[in-house]
């Protein structure tokens, strides 16, 4: 039953994502991947410059900040003022999108942050900002040193080790299947995958790296390689759904995918709910490495990302 019940679940976000190509391709996309990284960093310095006028934006431009939306001049635009120490770029020409995953200056801090563009005539027409300032499951503080110690790559990946668009979907969609399922074990993924959720390590293998710099390789103290798929079992106790789930950029030559959703949590517990934008790195058909920007919704907010209305699930 788990066996059809995933198989179907990756027959339907793949015939979703061709169709989205299709229509992507029928459509004949006009900003290639140097037009996305063009529109994508004059929006950034206009935020930074807190001038909505120094980019072209569509008069139906949409925007949110941690599911709330934003009037131009307004919340990201008043104060968010540079980048931070850590800074990651990806593009899909194919939707014309394009992200952002690093670390943007606020308030006098770093804060961990992902922002998602879409184009539409060589405008920008959405944008849609997650920024995560608390720990895995919304205890302690985010770790935006981790981040920019360990970015997201944002280089290409050689032919040979990437994935189809296809894979790289389904792939992230079955991740989070996997924790609604509570059962990761079916995933492929490395066994050297470091998972970091607002720069607060999943996995113990940053620790292991750690000790492999110290020179302590093969020590008993090392920890065992658990990859980011380990644990699962546990989110029986925390996590009942991966809600809203949506696949915007996926970059096929850095073989990365982002996919944002939110993780429900079983009533009753003392844990909010959380909307993610995760950066599923995959090479040779594995899952490599995941960077996570995400936001704890308010005690009793509704599951909502602020895009329901927008476009559909998959935009």
């Amino acid at each position: 039953m788990r066996i059809s019940h995933r198989l179907s679940s990756l027959w339907i976000v793949a015939a979703l994502a061709a169709t989205s190509a299709t229509h992507a391709q029928d459509a004949a996309p006009e900003c290639d991947r140097a037009c996305l990284q063009q529109l994508l960093n004059a929006y950034m310095s206009a935020v930074f410059r807190h001038d909505p006028s120094a980019v072209p934006l569509t008069a139906d431009h949409y925007a949110t900040e941690n599911t709330t939306v934003v009037h131009s001049g307004e919340g990201f635009w008043k104060d968010v003022s540079g980048y931070g120490t850590a800074q990651s770029r990806f593009f899909d020409p194919l939707n014309e999108t394009a992200a952002f995953m690093g670390l943007v200056r606020k308030g006098g801090s770093e804060v961990v942050t992902s922002v998602r563009i879409r184009v539409a005539d060589h405008k920008v027409s959405e944008a849609e900002w997650i920024e995560g300032t608390k720990g895995m499951m919304g205890k302690g503080d985010a770790n935006p040193q981790a981040l920019a110690e360990h970015p997201a790559p944002d280089t290409i990946l050689p032919p040979a080790q990437r994935s189809s668009r296809f894979i790289l979907v389904a792939l992230a969609n079955n991740y989070f299947q996997a924790n609604k399922d509570h059962d990761g074990s079916w995933l492929p993924d490395d066994p050297e995958c470091v998972r970091l959720e607002n720069g607060v390590g999943g996995s113990g293998n940053l620790e292991q790296r750690a000790a492999q710099s110290a020179g302590t390789q093969g020590s008993a103290a090392a920890p065992a390689r658990r990859g980011c798929l380990s644990g699962f079992a546990n989110m029986d106790k925390m996590t009942t759904d991966l809600a809203q789930r949506r696949f915007p950029v996926v970059d096929e030559e850095a073989g990365m995918v982002l996919g944002t959703g939110i993780y429900v949590r079983y009533a009753g517990l003392p844990l909010q709910h959380n909307l993610v934008s995760e950066y599923f790195l995959v090479r040779n058909g594995k899952i490599h490495a995941i960077w996570s920007a995400m936001y704890f919704l308010p005690e009793g907010a509704p599951d909502v990302t602020g895009w329901e209305n927008r476009h559909g699930i998959w935009r």
